[in-house]
């Protein structure tokens, strides 16, 4: 399946994520995620800060997981790019949040998402220095899990709920 994100960007970031799991995403012994995509439109992808996230709750709060995304402009040819699961860190907008526990998987995940940023991983809101804003097209081609010293492969879709559905699931503070 092919996802083109294409935008503008204006404030702290633009993002997107699938809708909630129906069912949580089992990875078993895998150790991580990749995307295949490639970056199109900028030649320059060390000025702006690129993220994965992932769900490990199926709560819709503001604490989710995220990982730096190492990405290179690519233009023509697909990249997997891994994202291992131990480079996942537990945050709140922005911020890491310290001393927190590891992204544990035992119960599945939930629901997977990726950022463009311009702020860095740390407790305090980092700001880069040299961002660089405006328009960006990122093409995306498959999101799978890969194991150690395995080629990656990629996992059936999970079903997801539909907005709806997600919506009357919230919690009352959410809603």
């Amino acid at each position: 399946c092919w996802l083109l994100v294409c935008a503008r960007w204006r404030s702290g970031f633009c993002g997107f994520r699938t809708n909630p799991f129906q069912e949580p995403l089992r990875v078993g012994d895998s150790v991580g995620f990749y995307v295949s995509c490639r970056l199109v439109s900028d030649k320059e992808p060390e000025r702006r800060m690129w993220k994965m996230t992932t769900r490990a709750r199926p709560d819709r709060g503001e604490l989710l997981y995220q990982a730096p995304l190492n990405l290179t402009s690519t233009l023509d040819d697909f990249m997997a790019v891994k994202v291992p699961f131990d480079s996942f860190r537990l945050v709140r907008g922005p911020r890491t949040i310290a001393n927190a526990a590891p992204l544990n998987m035992t119960n599945g995940l939930y629901q997977i998402g990726m950022t463009m940023s311009k702020f860095g991983f740390g407790v305090n809101t980092t700001e880069m220095e040299n961002f660089r804003d405006g328009f960006f097209e990122l093409q995306m081609r498959e999101i799978g899990v890969y194991k150690e010293k395995k080629p990656v492969e990629a996992v059936v879709a999970p079903k997801v709920f539909t907005k709806l559905e997600a919506k009357k699931r919230r919690s009352v503070m959410l809603k």
